[in-house]
């Protein structure tokens, strides 16, 4: 592209220089003022890093049948993880690593890159800078001393599917983000694997789905030989820093980095210990799995010991979802011969109703296996039992939103082992909406007793492996 250049004198033998063009362009140059005053030029810009490449404009300019590859290349995976590859067309390609491999791992955003504007989330795909000027650098001698790096990000805004509510199905995240992370990769010129985590399952950190397919993708498995895991790292900043207000250093929106490298078994560091040599911060584990776990010498047992009083009752469940009620029915109740009414699966309170009441009427007890988090809910099925004048009892289950959250994320994530129903994973509102409606459950209300189950985790080794993971945010 040919420049333009502004002076007295001799502005056509500039433009001719410059294009080879014989178009008369300063008829179009209007002057106020003497014949003796200058054209000056525009006002000058503040410059803007560019994040193109030398290269990049070289290839823009080849004939198509000469053009270099593209060295960023995506590809989708599952329909919810983009995979991006930086291919480097010459010098140290992307080929498999020999074991045992050394893994530095990275998330993207507020790690290896921050936005320009300062805004939480860029506004364009060129709103990104590196979050320390060290950054480069420090990922070209990792990759020296034989580290096969990665990035692992959660991308929940990115959609890859089309967006039948957004104008022409608009795919703009998808296509803003991928310009993004080429120009990042690019800059490196490293040979890279990112990883995108889209949706919310197996793949979103904390959960080890990323990780899963980089060892996959390495042609490797998942164990000690394979991999040198007390070598390796991951560097993140979601890692449960309390943060402080007095110095204006915020709070971590979550501990979910921190948490990835504990289930994949590798050193975790925040960007400001590994780039630059701070010391460890404190941080707070809003959840830890471990402290629900009963080990194999404690004397504490994870049920109650439940026991039917009358041949014919109407038992009460109150619990959020997660809380254990479907699993304390299997072991406890269903051997007493009680019948289980669930709204899961018959989808509305009036047919659980009905259906109580047919079983009643054939003299069968019953258990309502819902939520029933608030007194009014709780009272239609008292009046139920005075109609059929049978009395009902309680079962009042009490672990926290958080550990619920847990449950509910291993029983739909954690294969068949956890999951015998099927069930699918709940949206946070499930959990959020029982405490708003919640209300202790009172004996005043009309039951004849109320018995407390506190929650511990009670399974197989194999299953206890799968729930002590980190698996929520």
């Amino acid at each position: 592209m040919s420049a333009i250049f502004y002076c007295r004198s001799s502005i056509y033998t500039a433009i001719r220089r410059c294009s080879g063009s014989s178009i008369m362009l300063t008829r179009s140059l209007k002057r106020t003022g003497s014949a003796d005053e200058d054209i000056s030029p525009p006002p000058s810009k503040r410059r803007v890093a560019s994040t193109t490449t030398g290269n990049a404009v070289a290839n823009f300019f080849k004939p198509a049948s000469k053009k270099d590859p593209e060295q960023v290349t995506f590809k989708t995976r599952h329909e919810t993880l983009l995979v991006a590859q930086y291919n480097k067309t010459s010098g140290n390609s992307n080929v498999h690593p020999k074991p045992p491999v050394k893994i530095a791992a990275f998330d993207l955003d507020d790690t290896l890159i921050a936005t320009k504007s300062g805004n939480t989330f860029s506004r364009s795909p060129d709103d990104w800078r590196w979050w320390h000027p060290i950054v480069p650098s420090r990922l070209q001698q990792l990759h020296a001393d034989g580290f096969h790096i990665i990035v692992v990000t959660n991308q929940g805004g990115v959609k890859l599917k089309t967006d039948p509510k957004a104008p022409n199905g608009s795919m703009k995240s998808v296509a803003n983000f991928k310009t993004k992370v080429t120009a990042v990769l690019n800059s490196l010129n490293l040979p890279i694997t990112l990883y995108a985590a889209t949706g919310a399952d197996m793949y979103r950190k904390p959960r080890t789905g990323m990780w899963t397919q980089m060892v996959e993708d390495l042609g490797m498995h998942d164990n000690d030989e394979a991999l040198d895991l007390e070598k390796s790292v991951f560097v993140g900043d979601a890692a449960g820093r309390e943060g402080d207000k007095a110095a204006k250093i915020k709070k971590d929106h979550s501990c979910s980095d921190r948490n990835f490298a504990t289930n994949v078994g590798i050193p975790f560091q925040t960007p400001e210990q590994f780039f630059l040599d701070k010391v460890v911060e404190p941080y707070t584990q809003s959840f830890d799995p471990e402290t629900f776990l009963v080990s194999a010498d404690s004397v504490e047992t994870p049920t109650v010991d439940f026991k039917k009083n009358h041949d014919v009752e109407l038992v009460l469940f109150c619990g959020s979802p997660g809380s254990g009620k479907s699993t304390f029915y299997w072991r406890q109740m269903e051997s007493l011969g009680y019948a289980r009414v669930n709204q899961d699966l018959l989808k509305t309170r009036d047919k659980c109703m009905r259906a109580a009441s047919e079983l009643l009427e054939e003299g069968r007890s019953v258990v309502v296996d819902n939520t029933n988090a608030d007194v009014e809910t709780r009272a239609l099925w008292i009046g139920l039992a005075k109609k059929f004048n049978v009395p009902i009892r309680l079962i009042h289950f009490t672990c926290s939103a958080k550990l619920c959250e847990h449950n509910d994320t291993v029983r739909a994530l954690g294969g068949e082992l956890m999951n015998p129903e099927s069930r699918t994973l709940l949206p946070k509102m499930a959990f959020t909406g029982f405490t708003a409606r919640y209300r202790e459950p009172k004996i005043e209300e009309g039951f004849e007793d109320i018995t407390r189950v506190d929650f511990l985790f009670d399974g197989t080794d194999e299953q206890r492996a799968i729930w002590r993971r980190h698996w929520i945010s």
